[in-house]
C-alpha cells in the first residue's frame, strides 16, 4: 500500500447532515414545547424589551467570549452580532406568539414556534465544529 492509499484509508468520515439534524430536532422540540404550553398573557405585544434584552445579552456573551483574548474589532463585532441575532430571534418568537394565535389559533402558534426552534437549532449546529475522530494507523 502506498502512502497516498494509506492516507485515504484513515481519513475520518465527514459529519454531514446528522450533526445538523440533531440540533434541528432539539430546537424543533423546544419550539414545539413553547407552542404547545403557550397561554395568552392578555397583554399587548411589545418588542422593545426583546430588543433591550437581546442587546444586553449579546454584550454579556461577547464580553465573556473575548475576555483576555486577542480578537480583532471585526471578530468582536461578528461575535456580538451572532449572539444578538440568536437572542433576538428566540425572544421575538416568544413575544410574537399572541399575534400568531390571533391569525391562526393554537395550531399556527405550534407550527411557528417549532419552525423558529428548528431554525435556531440549525444555526447552532452550523456554529458547532465537528470533533475530529482519532485515526488509527496500521502498524506493519
Amino acid at each position: 500500500m502506498t502512502k497516498l492509499d494509506n492516507k485515504k484509508a484513515v481519513t475520518p468520515p465527514k459529519q454531514g447532515y446528522r450533526l445538523y439534524a440533531q440540533f434541528v430536532l432539539v430546537g424543533a422540540a423546544l419550539g414545539a414545547y413553547y407552542g404547545i404550553f403557550y397561554r395568552n398573557p392578555e397583554r399587548a405585544v411589545d418588542f422593545s424589551p426583546v430588543l433591550l434584552l437581546s442587546l444586553v445579552s449579546g454584550l454579556v456573551v461577547t464580553v465573556i467570549q473575548i475576555w483576555k483574548k486577542g480578537y480583532s474589532a471585526k471578530e468582536k463585532l461578528m461575535i456580538f452580532l451572532k449572539s444578538f441575532g440568536m437572542f433576538f430571534l428566540f425572544l421575538a418568537m416568544l413575544e410574537a406568539r399572541p399575534l400568531f394565535e390571533q391569525w391562526g389559533g393554537k395550531g399556527l402558534v405550534i407550527a411557528f414556534t417549532t419552525l423558529v426552534g428548528a431554525t435556531i437549532g440549525f444555526l447552532m449546529g452550523l456554529k458547532k465544529k465537528p470533533v475530529a475522530s482519532k485515526t488509527m494507523e496500521k502498524k506493519k
